[in-house]
Formats: C-alpha cells, structure tokens, sequence
C-alpha cells in the first residue's frame, strides 16, 4: 500500500513539472498528430482501388451539330456507332476490372450518357454493380438558347477567342462553372470514400462528358487553367483510368495533363 501511494506521489508530480515545463502538452500535441496520421493514412488504404472517368458514346449531336437547335440537349441520343462504342468500351473495361471486383457507378442524367452505361453494363454480371446513381452535377455544360444557329457561330469565336474556361454561353454556364459543379463532386466523392462507403476492392466508374472529364482531373489535380488549355479533348467512349498508389490517384503513374502527345 505504501509503494502504491509513493507511487503516486511520484506520478503526480512528474506531471506537474511536465505539465509546467511544456513537455507535457508537447507530448500531447505528438501523440495527436500521430494518431491523425495514422488514421489518414487508414481512410486512404480504403479508398477505391481505381477510378474510371468515361465520355459518352457518338451521339446524334455529333453527327448534326445542328440538332440542338431543334432538341433539348439533354434527350439527345446515341448514334449505332456510339452504341457500339459504347459496347467496346464495356469490353475493355472487364479487361481492366476482371470478373470479381466491383463497382459504383456515377453517370450524367443526360440520355446519352444513360445510354452508354446501359451498353457498358452488358459486360458485367449483376453482382458485380452495387451502385448505379445519376448525378446531375456532372452533366454537359449548359450551352443556353442556341436555337439561333446564325448566333452560334459567333459564340463559338468568342469562346475561342476569350478561352474555354472562362467564356460563358449566353444563358448558359463557362468551363469555370462547371469546374464549380466538379469541385461540389469531388467533395462529396471523398467524403464517402473517407466515411467508409466505399472499400478498397471497388472501383469507381463515372460515365459523363469530355469537358466535366477534363475539369475533374484539373481540379483533383490542381492544374491550373494554362494546363487546362492544352488537356486534350477525350474521344467517344474513351476510358481515363485513375489508379490508387499509396492513397493518392495518379493518371498514368503520373499527375501531369495528358495532352495530345501524352
């Protein structure tokens, strides 16, 4: 019993004089970062082994640059050829993913975009999709009331002329509005990945359009916009692949824009 109460005697004040010296707090503080580190570095082992960004097949637009004059841009559909692609791309994804890992799909609610996942699914087995969600928030950039195809010429010049990030369609919304709608994603993205929604054997496949494509990497990134000026425009049905090391996604082993000889 006497051991025990010198004991404490002893304890008590060795804290004090830690604690009026500052070691204490400094141990303290030490011992709080690495319990952070530790479990920052367990919320990013979890993460999704990959994440897939995939453009949406040719569709009818691309063919007539006029129809969105005469339809809504969102109901524009997929031409046979993009079907296919579409198809292809469904192809060269189990080739990636194989027959045993999952996925959790994100897609745009344009009906194009619809379409292509519809296509790539055929290559899987049911089990194999958890999740099919749209999200609104990575659709097509709002071009706004382009009905007057003797305007839209000008505004395409314009856009050039001023540049794809900040030019914005009248009515409509500029690259820096939807790089907006891309960060609002992300966020949301990583916050379930970080509270457990997601898990180290899935993947994330998210079925969009080239521009909402190059404004996620450049975002996730942190490209500036002079990098974004010289991303290359993702075809139909193209797979970006963004692959988990050591927590982070890298493109292509690296995070550099993937220009047109990249």
């Amino acid at each position: 019993m006497c051991t025990l109460v010198i004991s404490l005697i002893i304890l008590g004040l060795t804290s004090l004089i830690l604690f009026f010296t500052g070691y204490m707090g400094t141990g303290i503080r030490y011992l709080m970062r690495l319990a952070h580190q530790q479990h920052k570095q367990v919320r990013m082992s979890q993460r999704p082994k990959r994440i897939f960004l995939i453009r949406h097949g040719e569709s009818q637009a691309n063919v007539d640059t006029t129809l969105s004059a005469r339809m809504a841009d969102s109901r524009i559909e997929l031409t046979e050829r993009g079907q296919q692609q579409a198809l292809e791309a469904g192809e060269k994804l189990r080739s990636i993913i194989g027959k045993e890992e999952s996925m959790y799909v994100y897609m745009s609610p344009y009906r194009r975009s619809k379409q292509t996942w519809a296509n790539i699914k055929k290559a899987f087995s049911p089990s194999q999709i958890l999740t099919e969600r749209e999200d609104p928030r990575i659709r097509e950039q709002e071009f706004g009331n382009i009905t007057d195809l003797q305007k839209r010429p000008h505004e395409l010049e314009d856009q050039d002329r001023l540049g794809h990030f900040f030019y914005r369609f009248s009515c409509g919304e500029s690259g820096a509005d939807v790089y907006d709608r891309a960060s609002l994603f992300l966020d949301t993205l990583f916050r379930e990945m970080d509270n457990g929604h997601h898990d180290p054997t899935q993947n994330i496949v998210i079925v969009s359009h080239g521009l909402f494509m190059r404004l996620f990497l450049m975002r996730y990134y942190r490209w500036n916009v002079e990098d974004f000026d010289g991303i290359k425009q993702f075809g139909n049905c193209e797979i970006c692949q963004l692959t988990k090391v050591d927590g982070v996604y890298k493109l292509d082993e690296h995070t550099k824009p993937p220009t047109q000889s990249s």
